[in-house]
């Protein structure tokens, strides 16, 4: 059985709770296409947002398909560290 990992990615633009809600509907079908678990996304003032990304090990999270589909929800992107 597969074991259960996290990927972080940092995004910027999810500041508060409706862009959390407009970001997350829209990775909703991606993670399933995908074979993605839950995302999570955690807002530290002065620091970009962080998106957090629970999937098997066997799977790895396409960066690109993350951020066009942040990117259709609003003026959200993954950025680089």
């Amino acid at each position: 059985m597969a074991r259960i990992v996290s990927t972080r990615l940092l995004v910027e633009s999810v500041n508060d709770d409706r862009d959390v809600k407009r970001a997350s509907q829209s990775l909703f079908d991606v993670f399933a296409e995908e074979g993605l678990g839950q995302a999570t996304f955690e807002i530290v003032p002065g620091e970009r947002t962080r998106l957090w990304i629970k999937h098997k090990e066997t799977v790895e999270p396409d960066r690109e398909v993350i951020d066009a589909a942040l990117s259709r929800a609003g003026d959200y992107r993954v950025v680089d560290e």
